[in-house]
């Protein structure tokens, strides 16, 4: 099987035993966590790069720039809560991408970001349909590179033996999520895209949305997202 950061980066360990006293200081913790969602209760994009594309950017040149796809063979879940039996992925398709952007004419004024997409197949020869989609500012990028070397060695060491007990390391910013999750000494990596606010007070079994891959399978998702960090550095230096 093949598979696969910054003015706020956060890496959390939480364990869930008293899953509603999480909930409350997990919520305090992401309040702020995307910045000022604008006034008047109006949100904002969670990433500079997306805000910039909306609001100053026009005319606008958009580029994308494949990194890497990562297949993701389907994988057997722990037996996470409320979940009878354990459960068996679907086959994914996980894209690695640098976007930038700038006014037409004005390439000085570029950003860069990091996008992950999931792609997952409908039954249908051919036929896929995006599953989550997360966005990363270019600042945030080599922070979650870090950060997965340090999920994969926190999360295989950590131990939960007690029956319903849950370990769970992530990176969230921008609109991806990144972490594994320790189930009765069972373990799997995720990846997650939307909004983190609402993402990170629900247990990531929850999301049905969620892409979940072998703890084992980070560095190669790591090592992709390393190439995208050397993308944008090339693309950053380039006018």
């Amino acid at each position: 099987m093949t598979a696969f950061g910054s003015r706020y980066t956060a890496l959390s360990i939480s364990v869930l035993t008293v899953l509603a006293l999480a909930g409350v200081m997990t919520a305090a913790r992401l309040a702020h966590a995307n910045g000022p969602q604008g006034h008047g209760g109006a949100v904002e994009p969670p990433t500079r790069f997306e805000r910039f594309v909306v609001g100053a950017c026009s005319p606008c040149v958009k580029e994308t720039h494949p990194i890497s796809t990562l297949t993701v063979a389907p994988i057997k879940l722990p037996p996470f809560p409320r979940t009878p039996t354990a459960q068996l992925t679907r086959p994914v398709e996980v894209a690695v991408e640098v976007l930038r952007a700038y006014p037409l004419g004005q390439p000085s004024r570029r950003l860069l970001a990091l996008r992950i997409a999931a792609w997952v197949a409908t039954g249908a020869s051919g036929q896929v349909y995006r599953l989550a989609e997360g966005v990363l500012d270019e600042d945030e990028v080599g922070p979650l590179v870090a950060a997965m070397g340090e999920i994969s060695r926190t999360i295989q060491m950590s131990p939960s033996h007690t029956a319903g007990e849950t370990v769970e390391v992530d990176f969230h910013g921008g609109s991806l999520r990144v972490g594994a999750i320790r189930q009765r000494g069972d373990t799997v990596a995720y990846v997650q895209g939307g909004d983190i606010a609402t993402l990170g007070v629900r247990a990531v079994w929850d999301i049905p949305t969620t892409v979940y891959l072998p703890v084992t399978d980070l560095p190669a998702l790591a090592n992709a997202v390393g190439q995208a960090a050397s993308k944008i550095q090339t693309l950053r230096g380039a006018q």
